[in-house]
């Protein structure tokens, strides 16, 4: 099951006519305080006409808890833009998943120190 949890708590928008994501998610558990969420939004430009200017989607990345939001840049107007824009999100990426796996292996320490508090009898 866990090839399901990056999907846990999504909110799937109904996907528009000239859109190829727009998802606002939710990044705590319910009962968990805080509106800590991961907005995403990619404009579907494959159906724009255009003659001199080549059409610039919108894309938007934000990160945000209750005190903080970040906004990430992406650009697509030439092949450099396009191959960093890529690059920066597989490196985001990459890190988040490095971050995820540290994450748990430290909660599996915390959590056997618990297991080990609850046994442990204090003798004076």
């Amino acid at each position: 099951m866990s090839y399901l949890a990056p999907y846990a708590g999504r909110r799937f928008a109904v996907l528009r006519m000239g859109v190829r994501v727009d998802e606002r998610t939710k990044l705590n558990l319910p009962g968990f305080h805080g509106d800590a969420f991961v907005r995403v939004f990619v404009e579907d430009t494959s159906r724009k006409r255009w003659r001199r200017e080549i059409p610039e989607p919108r894309v938007r990345l934000r990160i945000g808890d209750c005190d903080n939001e970040i906004a990430l840049w992406f650009e697509l107007d030439s092949p450099q833009a396009r191959t960093n824009s890529l690059h920066k999100i597989d490196t985001l990426v990459g890190a988040l998943q490095r971050f995820r796996e540290a994450l748990a292996a430290e909660a599996d320490i915390a959590d056997h120190r618990a297991s080990r508090k609850e046994g442990h009898v204090c003798r004076t």
